[in-house]
């Protein structure tokens, strides 16, 4: 068997992490064997990513990334240190190829592989630079990419990025992200009375939804905009933030300026997500950037009408008018237009909604997706089947 190190920074249980898991829990373990690496903030404690490998019995290792919260800033030393002791798992594993996700996971990796003779492969689920420090480590990873083996974009817009800033076109190949439909038609409506009784929504309300991050980059602002619009509107609707992150307390007080502290809910961070989703009549994706974002691929899986900004892979996902609604990004009273259209015709929702289906069944397949993984695995360590 091939042995794998498969390094990340499971941050918070959103997209990446989900990509990861829906490889690991499908992956070929015949003929691979993986060896998660956590770069882990020891003061937040276990992850639920963790807790999720050890369901799976997949042997992990965890590296600190940091002592404290004030030495997550640029700090060479801590890269370092972070290297030296991903050096030492190295060895004693005696990895045949490294797959890093993420920035940091690349910086350390590259370097590693290079000392120890071993292939090296990198994801790049796209570049977020919000601050000072994450451009710098967005250069920094950049650089690293360069002498990678090989790079999985997942999606179009980010090989491009990459051969902008001088990658070679040969090293990367897209592989766009896929999902697993969790439940059937009696599950997702049990699902939906349950959650909407939790919450006291009733069966018949309309429901907008968006699920993620809570961060600069989501444009969760530009729902809550929207919203504001549906209530000028007149119109009865109700709309559910699943999620968190360093945005929720300004995004709470935008909805209280604009007087929607009874029709917008935030439910806060949520660990099994795809239960959540069925009680929406429509999601939003109101992005300023994205790869090929999971929490879009898994609405569509279930039936669920989608309104997504065309921005990074998405337009390669939802064809506007047939299995969804695209819309520029930052454009709030866009998203509001889309919503009344939906929200005023059920048979046009019913139809994207099966045209999504469809759509999700033909071209994003778990187990496709995994083979084409590693059949780069296969390429990188030269033992093709």
């Amino acid at each position: 068997m091939v042995r794998i190190a498969h390094i990340l920074t499971p941050i918070t249980f959103g997209g990446s992490e989900k990509v990861n898991l829906n490889y690991l829990n499908n992956a070929d373990r015949g003929r691979f064997e993986i060896y998660v690496i956590l770069l882990v903030r020891p003061w937040e404690g276990e992850t639920g990513f963790a807790n999720q490998l050890k369901r799976m019995n997949y042997p992990f290792f965890s590296i600190p990334v940091a002592k404290g919260p004030s030495s997550l800033r640029m700090n060479y030393l801590r890269v370092i240190k972070s290297g030296l002791l991903l050096q030492g798992i190295a060895k004693k594993s005696c990895f045949e190829l490294i797959h890093t996700h993420g920035y940091f996971a690349d910086i350390i990796g590259m370097p590693v592989s290079k000392v120890m003779g071993i292939p090296h492969m990198s994801t790049c689920h796209g570049f977020i630079s919000n601050d000072r420090t994450l451009k710098i480590y967005n250069r920094l990873d950049r650089l690293a990419l360069r002498f990678c083996e090989r790079i999985i974009a997942v999606s179009a817009e980010i090989k491009d990025n990459l051969l902008r800033n001088g990658i070679k076109e040969s090293k990367v190949v897209v592989i766009q992200n896929a999902v697993q439909n969790f439940y059937e038609e009696e599950e997702l409506a049990e699902k939906r009375i349950e959650k909407r009784q939790l919450l006291s929504i009733e069966q018949d309300e309309f429901l907008i939804g968006y699920v993620g991050r809570l961060s600069e980059e989501k444009g969760v602002q530009y729902l809550i905009e929207a919203g504001s619009v549906l209530k000028e509107s007149n119109e009865p609707f109700k709309i559910i933030i699943i999620g968190d992150g360093p945005r929720r307390k300004e995004l709470e007080e935008l909805t209280k300026s604009k007087g929607l502290e009874k029709e917008v809910i935030f439910t806060g961070f949520q660990n099994k997500v795809e239960e959540w989703l069925p009680i929406l009549d429509v999601f939003v994706l109101p992005s300023l950037t994205e790869g090929t974002p999971m929490a879009l691929l898994e609405a569509m899986s279930m039936g669920i009408p989608v309104i997504a900004s065309a921005i990074g892979g998405v337009p390669g996902i939802v064809e506007s008018g047939v299995s969804g609604f695209l819309v520029d990004p930052g454009v709030f009273r866009a998203i509001s237009d889309k919503i009344l259209t939906l929200k005023n015709n059920l048979i046009l929702r019913k139809r994207m909604a099966a045209e999504a289906v469809n759509l999700i069944k033909r071209r994003f397949d778990v187990q496709d997706w995994c083979r084409k993984i590693e059949r780069q695995y296969d390429s990188l360590t030269q033992k093709k089947v």
